[in-house]
């Protein structure tokens, strides 16, 4: 099999550079041009001159019409080379005049340009720092910010320590003065049914003055308990007594019947 035939690439040709020509240049060329023909008009100006000495000569060695003629034309040629000669002239000052203000603007368009280069390349190297000089920037914030807020914490944490002291301190006195009450409650001796009844009637009467009718009923209950209490304490006391009484007249009765026991036993002889 045939093999497929290469594609030709056809090379692209470098572009060319396009190479401004500037006002100035420009002008440059019309001067010398202008310049140019003002040499050739000046050599034609010269001619004629030499033209009319020529004539006059003739015409000094032979006045004749013919002579004055040729000196007519050679002055009349003269004076059109000469017109033509300061026609150039001005010509040339003015395209002079050109080429002077197309420097200017040359100049001022070349110091324009570099400065927009220069604007440029600042704007550039700007740019290109501006990555750098952002990390450094929020790098010192970071650090200044960081150092505040440390600070600050460090603060908070101080009151509230200080408050966090103040309650632990708090809940170990009132965890101390519990624990010495718990130890007198401990240690306290059972006190007698009379110091309780006291303590009631105390309370009864610390009341408050608004609760004076139940504080009234409260202590008249206390009253006739109390009343009963001692009547029954008296019935008591009465019935001990009459036992004892009753104790002592049986401990009389079996007395003299122990002396009748003695006599009636035998005594044993020897």
């Amino acid at each position: 099999m045939k093999k497929p035939a290469k594609k030709k690439i056809a090379s692209k040709a470098p572009a060319k550079k396009v190479v401004k020509i500037t006002a100035a240049q420009k002008a440059g060329v019309k001067v010398t041009a202008v310049q140019a023909k003002l040499t050739t008009q000046a050599t034609k100006l010269a001619s004629t001159r030499t033209k009319i000495a020529g004539a006059k000569a003739k015409l000094a060695a032979k006045a004749s019409p013919a002579t004055k003629r040729a000196l007519m034309a050679a002055r009349k040629d003269f004076k059109t080379t000469n017109a033509k000669f300061k026609t150039m002239q001005n010509n040339v000052k003015a395209a002079k005049s050109v080429l002077r203000l197309a420097q200017v603007a040359d100049s001022l368009a070349a110091a324009e340009a570099t400065a927009k280069a220069g604007l440029v390349d600042l704007e550039s190297k700007l740019q290109a720092k501006v990555t750098s000089d952002l990390a450094a920037a929020v790098k010192k914030f970071e650090q200044r910010w960081t150092k505040v807020r440390a600070a600050k914490n460090a603060k908070k944490v101080k009151a509230a320590a200080k408050k966090l002291a103040a309650k632990i301190k708090s809940a170990e006195k009132k965890a101390a003065a519990k624990a010495k009450a718990e130890a007198a409650k401990a240690n306290a001796k059972p006190k007698a049914k009379k110091t309780a009844k006291k303590k009631a009637v105390a309370k009864v009467a610390k009341a408050p003055a608004a609760k004076k009718p139940a504080a009234k009923k409260v202590a008249k209950k206390v009253v006739a308990k109390k009343i009963a209490k001692k009547a029954v304490a008296k019935k008591a006391v009465k019935k001990v007594a009459a036992k004892k009484s009753v104790a002592k007249k049986a401990v009389a009765k079996k007395a003299p019947a122990k002396k009748a026991a003695a006599k009636k036993t035998p005594v044993a002889k020897s």
